[in-house]
């Protein structure tokens, strides 16, 4: 989960398997990712720090504020590629590990089409959006003294006050009694993790997929100099998690062999979860714009919710070997379907032009994040609704830029700020895990009808993953990262 991602990433297979076999693989960050958007759409953009409410006036309008869509008057033909560098610097256990992935996708390929009017303009633009990229990849190890991820596997139900068919199903379903990893205790009526700690620990997590808008929209002068535009966005896209964890008795403190009793001769166990999701769903964009030539633009947009349905498939493998050569492996998949709700998002923006080289920008848009929702019958996801409230909180995403104009070289020069705060309470003392990202672009007039925008994006903040939970040990598997993000996007625009 990444940057473009979640501010916080979280295992996301273990709520399940602590009971029983997995039943479901949603949790409050599944709704946080799919609610966040990435950096959009337009090189142009990109390079003003998406300052683009109040100042955006080429085919990105159709993703930013669609009332800028009534400034072209020329029809317009864009195309855009996208070349992502995502860095993970990653602390467990005393260790550090770093970590790269590289993603290049189409950002964007649209057209728009200014209908010819006597007065005012009446424009039309529709194409395709990459409005986020999942592509992720972080590997860490350390060894860890006082617990294990099998611990965190084990319910705390007394067998023994289940009826014969509910004990058979639930330790059919765990996968350490499975794997010779834990035995009954039969004079409490428990199940007792035979692994508790004293191993090394190493984990390999990755992600990829994104979301796409297929787009179309317009906007229309309803008074000189002060538009309003309107679009209807078709999602789609996929999302990929793939998690490998290891745990090695590397000293050999489990080396107990007993044929006849519970094995303790534990040598590895490897834990591999899969989610795969297949997303679709649908919002609308609505924008008004007021200019005034030559002097400055002011912009308001209000996306609403997207609706999201989820079909996802998902798994979990174990496999265990123990010094006697013996080795076993159990596996799990399902599949389900749900719905999310995104929340509403409010945004404005003004740009001033200060003569006729400098143009300057600024955006604010207010989320708040506990409107995020899934929709369904299932009550555990129920429950996660519950946990929205009590986890995210209302911020506001402030971007700004500036665009010099060298005439005499038909080079634009652009820079700009994006500062997303961290949608969790819980990180509003602490700076460090909002999202932060430096950007700077520059425009080349090719001809007099063909521009090549350029753009490149820094992005920077802390996160950490919690790898399993244990109610008696607060934080066990916990990972500090550090992430760098490093994104390049070249569009290139043909008015005729």
């Amino acid at each position: 989960m990444n940057a473009k991602k979640i501010t916080r990433t979280f295992c996301l297979a273990f709520a399940a398997i602590i009971f029983a076999a997995p039943a479901y693989g949603q949790f409050a960050e599944d709704a946080l990712r799919f609610s966040q958007l990435g950096l959009g759409v337009g090189a142009r953009s990109l390079g003003m720090g998406n300052a683009t409410v109040g100042f955006v006036s080429d085919y990105s309008a159709l993703f930013w504020n669609p009332a800028g869509l009534a400034t072209i008057r020329s029809y317009e033909f864009s195309v855009g590629l996208t070349g992502q560098n995502y860095g993970n610097d990653v602390t467990y256990l005393g260790v550090n590990n770093k970590t790269t992935n590289t993603s290049t996708t189409l950002n964007n390929l649209g057209f728009v089409y200014p209908v010819p009017t006597r007065r005012g303009a009446l424009t039309f633009a529709f194409g395709y959006g990459r409005v986020n990229d999942y592509a992720s990849y972080v590997t860490f190890d350390g060894f860890n003294s006082t617990n294990s991820i099998v611990q965190s596997m084990i319910p705390g139900t007394n067998l023994f006050g289940l009826s014969s068919s509910a004990r058979k199903d639930l330790l059919d379903g765990n996968i350490p009694y499975q794997l010779y990893l834990a035995e009954i205790d039969s004079a409490r009526g428990l199940l007792t993790p035979m692994v508790t700690g004293r191993v090394k620990q190493e984990a390999t997590v990755s992600e990829g997929g994104g979301l796409n808008h297929w787009s179309f929209g317009g906007a229309m002068d309803i008074a000189q100099d002060l538009s309003v535009g309107a679009g209807f966005n078709i999602v789609s896209g996929s999302y990929a998690y793939d998690r490998q964890f290891i745990e090695d008795d590397i000293q050999n403190v489990y080396n107990i062999y007993d044929p006849n009793n519970f094995q303790t001769d534990f040598g590895r166990f490897v834990f591999e979860s899969t989610i795969n999701s297949d997303i679709s769903g649908y919002n609308a964009l609505f924008g008004l714009m007021y200019r005034k030539q030559g002097v400055m633009k002011f912009g308001l947009a209000v996306r609403t919710p997207t609706i999201y349905q989820i079909e996802e498939t998902f798994s979990d493998d174990g496999r265990s070997t123990f010094d006697n050569g013996d080795n076993y492996d159990i596996r799990f998949s399902s599949s389900t379907k749900y719905k999310i709700t995104t929340p509403i998002v409010f945004s404005g923006g003004a740009s001033f032009q200060l003569g006729e080289w400098l143009a300057v920008a600024g955006d604010a848009e207010y989320i708040d994040w506990t409107q995020m929702q899934f929709t369904t019958d299932n009550p555990d996801l129920i429950e996660e609704n519950r946990v929205i409230k009590r986890v995210f909180r209302p911020t506001t995403n402030l971007r700004g830029g500036a665009e010099l104009t060298l005439w005499d070289l038909g080079l634009k020069l652009r820079g700009g700020m994006v500062w997303n705060p961290s949608p969790y309470k819980a990180d509003a003392g602490d700076k460090n895990f909002d999202q932060l990202y430096y950007t700077a672009g520059v425009g080349l007039m090719v001809d007099g009808n063909t521009t090549l925008n350029l753009a490149y994006a820094l992005g920077t903040w802390k996160t950490f993953r919690d790898n399993y939970y244990l109610s008696s040990i607060p934080n066990p598997s916990r990972t500090s990262e550090r992430i760098n993000t490093n994104n390049v996007n070249v569009t290139l625009s043909y008015r005729f």
